[in-house]
């Protein structure tokens, strides 16, 4: 494990008054935070650059990293109080007002619609979507992610005669192995494990697609009231985000190194190669501040796969869901420490 925390020190001449604001935060007591995760995924690095290179220590939390099991279960454990935050698709938020929640989106994690269709075919379907006419294609079933992805596009761009063949996450290479479907959608590390270990081909991009891009795919989510009674932890947190999110474009070799430690059983070559697809898609926010476009793009496949009621309304409105005084602290506070 690299870890090099001298070369992290704030600058506190570039920005007295923020460098002093977080010097103090890294010389009191550590504040306890836990973090429920939908999954353990390679979409979450920046939880995990942030934990291994001691970013939130240097922002005086100590978060403890739990795993839900789904967005849906990581969502409840911070309404159940056994969580302060959660990162998972951040549509749980807008959905819990709209029957009287608080929730609010305080950062971004993924920053990009970061599914790759592939198949045995090696033609690109990036600018011949046509070429899916006739096909079959395997999405996890609906209302999940990958359905609501390649059921919009088939109608966004009108194709015709598209299959959806319906696995668990997690079945879609065999699926197209074993010549039961012909392309299916999936994240990383299947899309590159279904390269170098089955010899298929990534056709098509969907981050690569300017109408799809941003995205808020995963975000860290909260309570406002967390935030009203945590304000100095809550910045700390989104603030060490920031750190590892510029980190790992920075030094992706090292944060290749600290995702090997959370998925120990992926040979070093799938992870070098799915973390470098997920930084060349800028999947990992280049800043955590989640934008209006970003947000839109969700909320408007959730209101396609029927996940809220309506979309723009007070309940899901990104004024109301997107607490952004944060991140824009964040982004000042780092840009204060120069290059990490």
């Amino acid at each position: 494990m690299m870890k090099k925390h001298a070369m992290y020190r704030t600058l506190a001449v570039a920005v007295p008054l923020l460098a002093a604001t977080f010097s103090h935060s890294a010389l009191a007591a550590e504040t306890p935070v836990r973090i429920n995760q939908a999954f353990q995924s390679l979409l979450y690095l920046p939880l995990y650059v942030a934990q291994e290179q001691g970013f939130f220590k240097q922002q005086g939390v100590a978060v403890k990293i739990s795993t839900g099991g789904g967005g849906a279960q990581s969502w409840a454990a911070v309404i159940g109080g056994s969580a302060d935050l959660s990162i998972q698709d951040p549509v749980f938020v807008p959905k819990s007002r709209e029957n009287g929640g608080n929730g609010v989106v305080v950062a971004g994690v993924q920053n990009a619609p970061t599914i790759f269709v592939f198949g045995k075919d090696a033609t690109s379907l990036q600018d011949n979507l046509s070429h899916l006419s006739g096909k079959r294609v395997v999405t996890s079933p609906q209302p999940d992610t990958t359905w609501a992805f390649m059921s919009y596009l088939i109608k966004q761009q009108n194709l015709k005669d598209v299959k959806l063949v319906h696995v668990a996450i997690g079945n879609e290479i065999p699926a197209v192995a074993a010549g039961r479907a012909d392309y299916a959608l999936a994240a990383e590390p299947q899309v590159t494990m279904a390269e170098q270990q089955n010899g298929l081909h990534v056709t098509y991009s969907f981050p690569a697609n300017p109408s799809w891009y941003p995205f808020a795919f995963s975000s860290l989510t909260t309570t406002q009231s967390w935030i009203d009674k945590n304000p100095q932890a809550a910045q700390g947190v989104v603030t060490a985000f920031e750190q590892a999110s510029r980190f790992i474009y920075r030094h992706p070799d090292a944060a290749v190194q600290v995702a090997r430690k959370y998925f120990p059983n992926l040979p070093e070559s799938t992870v070098k190669a799915a973390v470098q697809r997920e930084i060349d898609a800028k999947g990992y926010p280049e800043n955590v501040l989640v934008s209006q476009k970003a947000w839109d793009n969700n909320m408007n496949i959730a209101l396609y796969a029927k996940n809220i009621k309506a979309y723009p309304s007070d309940a899901t409105s990104y004024q109301n869901n997107v607490n952004t005084a944060l991140a824009e602290k964040a982004k000042q506070a780092v840009d204060a420490m120069g290059n990490l």
